[in-house]
């Protein structure tokens, strides 16, 4: 090897070892590892590329979403327990957690309405808005534990779901949305249920599981959260069984995710 190509190692070095490059894909996967900071990155890196992508701001407040339900350890409590939440809890979901994340749903909103406005039939924009409202869903209900709160939100990424799924039935992510809904009506006392009025939802806990599996069979961004879900459930079913082999096909994707491995680690394996 001559003088000349020597020069160049370094370079061809940096090259083969350089960060990936900021993708919507990158930010799910950073956050399902629960790698939190490096998901919230992408998810701004990516923005700064393609600021008018509402995909950008909807990873970054699912990242957000994730990163308060890891901290405060929802997924190894009743989920679908309405509380008051303590001084001490709402100390520990913070202030910059909660308007970071509602800054990145506004975006998600502004940025999507612009795309809509342009084409109506968006499936790119409508996708974004479910995972948004998903996640405002979710943060009022698991995190801040306000069911009540969260039926707005719920409502709306119904919609979105519904008109997203009329538009392009192979987007499986929106079963997600439908299944989360009709699980969470069914899990509110009746008197709260009767007056939760959701689209073609009735709050039939057994049909909101069904159609969870389909987005953890056939999702894209939402598959793991899905199957995350689904795990939690089938413990409080007592479905052991099904539990692991939910939790095992997510670690079979996401290895670096060592809280799910800490887990599977604590369960029987028959």
């Amino acid at each position: 090897m001559n003088r000349f190509s020597l020069l160049f190692l370094p370079a061809l070095a940096l090259n083969c070892f350089s960060a990936p490059e900021p993708s919507i894909e990158l930010v799910f996967n950073r956050l399902y590892s629960f790698q939190f900071e490096e998901s919230q990155s992408a998810a701004r890196a990516y923005a700064q590329k393609n600021s008018a992508d509402p995909m950008a701001y909807a990873s970054l407040s699912a990242a957000y979403l994730f990163c308060e339900m890891n901290r405060l350890q929802v997924f190894n409590k009743d989920m679908f327990k309405e509380e008051k939440i303590s001084g001490e809890q709402a100390k520990k979901i913070g202030a910059a957690a909660k308007s970071g994340f509602e800054e990145a749903l506004a975006r998600t909103k502004s940025t999507a309405s612009d795309a809509l406005r342009k084409n109506d039939r968006d499936t790119n924009a409508l996708l974004a808005l479910v995972i948004a409202t998903g996640a405002e869903r979710d943060f009022a209900a698991l995190v801040e534990k306000r069911l009540k709160d969260s039926y707005y939100a719920a409502k709306a990424s119904q919609e979105y779901a519904l008109k997203l799924q009329a538009i392009d039935p192979a987007i499986q992510d929106a079963w997600f949305t439908r299944g989360f809904s009709e699980y969470l009506v069914g899990s509110v006392p009746f008197v709260i249920r009767w007056l939760m009025k959701i689209e073609q939802v009735d709050g039939d806990k057994k049909k909101g599981v069904e159609l969870m599996e389909k987005c953890a069979r056939g999702g894209r961004y939402l598959k793991p959260f899905a199957q995350m879900m689904l795990a939690t459930i089938y413990q409080k079913d007592k479905r052991m069984k099904e539990s692991r082999q939910m939790l095992e096909a997510f670690a079979a994707d996401h290895p670096e995710n060592q809280v799910v491995r800490n887990e599977l680690a604590k369960m029987p394996k028959s």
